[in-house]
């Protein structure tokens, strides 16, 4: 047995550092050392008790870190091998796995919330779920390949064409991370809108077309913005309580699509009228698939191969594993200037 530290919530807004025996890689299985686990805004909602967290959950998905030891029957895959995580199990033979929408097989399990998760030194994994960095990529960078891997599912979905203009509600990880793979993928401009000046500051730097501020009037912003030519994808990455979703439907274009990714915390509503009057059409997105036999994580592995320094940025704070809690405290407090707080572990 491996012994090992991990984090777990102890209560709301408390963590504990536990130690804990890990096995040995079992067959089929891989043994990852974790070297980055981002914070994401799904950890802090489990974290503030938005959403049921019962003591001892074992959080973090956005993982990378080195091959610790493989299984039998494992192949491709060796000793210190630097790797990502897809954190999400499947059976592997329904319909919906077979098809590619292993996203919403019915046995899908997602560490970090339903197994544990990467905020530890380890983690013992099915090898399905481990993916080799590319040579550019550091395990910091690595980390975010989850994000980025959500808004490639979400930009699939929405059927993302080259030269098609993109709206990307909100400056967080997840808005940053649709700017890069939007770009990467073909859109010819990318807006977006930033509620901080260290989000606008990010969106700048990552190369977006038009930062638009989300405060005051952000619908006429945005139409304004445009200048006549709506975008033809709307991407919503800000959920919670607000209007952001209506807002999409009032920028998009005339048959725009809008992908959903944003986490909704309370019934929101939406001018539906508005909706069937555009032929607007509306797609949830939840963590990432497969598409015309290539995996969203495979483009995103792809996207990060050629822009890590560019996603490097959107890392504002680092903090061991220890000191979690400051991490977390962090990642909460946007006036610390805040936007990919990652654990180094």
């Amino acid at each position: 047995m491996t012994s090992m530290q991990a984090a777990v919530l102890a209560g709301p807004q408390t963590f504990e550092i536990v130690t804990k025996d890990w096995p040995e890689a079992q067959p089929g299985h891989v043994l990852v050392r974790v070297r980055n686990c981002g914070i994401c805004g799904s950890d802090l909602h489990f974290y503030r008790g938005d959403f049921p967290a019962a003591p001892g959950l074992q959080m973090g998905h956005e993982i990378a870190g080195e091959v610790a030891e493989v299984g039998a029957g494992v192949e491709g895959l060796s000793p210190g091998q630097p790797v990502a995580i897809e954190p999400v199990s499947v059976c592997r033979n329904c319909d919906l796995c077979r098809s590619g929408r292993y996203n919403l097989c019915p046995k899908r399990r997602l560490l970090g919330m339903m197994d544990p998760g990467g905020f530890a030194e380890f983690t013992h994994v099915p090898s399905y779920m481990v993916h080799a960095l590319p040579e550019t990529v550091d395990t910091e960078v690595g980390a975010l390949v989850e994000p980025l891997a959500v808004t490639v599912h979400g930009l699939r979905q929405a059927g993302l064409s080259a030269g098609e203009r993109v709206a990307v509600i909100g400056s967080g990880t997840i808005g940053l991370m649709a700017l890069v793979a939007a770009r990467a993928l073909g859109a010819s401009d990318v807006y977006t809108t930033a509620r901080y000046p260290h989000q606008a500051a990010a969106a700048q730097a990552l190369g977006a077309s038009a930062v638009i501020p989300a405060d005051g009037d952000a619908t006429q912003a945005m139409t304004e913005a445009f200048a006549g030519q709506p975008p033809d994808v709307v991407i919503e990455t800000v959920g919670g309580s607000g209007e952001t979703l209506d807002q999409a439907v009032a920028v998009a274009a005339p048959g725009g699509r809008i992908s959903v990714l944003g986490l909704f915390t309370s019934p929101i509503t939406l001018n539906a009228t508005n909706a069937v009057i555009k032929e607007i059409v509306l797609i949830g997105g939840v963590t990432y698939a497969s598409q015309d036999g290539r995996s969203d994580f495979e483009v995103a592995l792809e996207i990060a191969s050629h822009h890590a320094e560019e996603m490097r940025r959107v890392i504002t704070h680092r903090v061991p594993l220890a000191d979690i809690q400051r991490g977390f405290e962090t990642a909460s407090d946007k006036s610390r200037a805040s936007i990919k707080v990652t654990v180094e572990v």
